[in-house]
């Protein structure tokens, strides 16, 4: 049986929070990404260290797509090696994105009155990165 490997370039473009939880600590972001075509996926995470949470939507990103573009014929297995375009911009981005998801929570959490908590809470929804 041979193998063929195709290469995917995949360009993550915009990340916007969609939802979260201060109760779970959690936070829905909805991701546009690019592989040929304009796609958006919904990633879904607890809200922890920047760099943590940077590293384990890249992971499971590419993960998706190495799936999604992987075919089988019957004879034939063609797997896809995903390729992040921009990777080292990408990862720092994503770091200050989430530095600024986990900074905008915490000052949600340690709000001691109503006053403003309306506004931190849309200014979290408002989070969003464009590369």
């Amino acid at each position: 049986m041979e193998q063929n490997i195709q290469a995917v370039i995949v360009m993550v473009k915009r990340l916007k929070v969609s939802s979260f939880s201060t109760s779970d600590n959690t936070v829905s972001i909805s991701v546009l990404l690019n592989d040929s075509k304009d796609r958006e996926l919904n990633w879904k995470s607890r809200i922890s260290e920047p760099k943590l949470m940077s590293a384990r939507m890249l992971t499971e990103l590419m993960a998706l797509e190495e799936g999604e573009c992987s075919e089988f014929d019957g004879e034939t297995l063609t797997t896809a090696t995903v390729v992040l375009y921009e990777k080292t911009r990408t990862e720092a981005a994503l770091a200050d994105f989430f530095q600024t998801i986990y900074s905008k929570t915490r000052r949600i959490k340690n709000a001691r009155s109503s006053d403003g908590f309306l506004n931190l809470v849309s200014d979290l929804q408002r989070t969003e990165l464009v590369l």
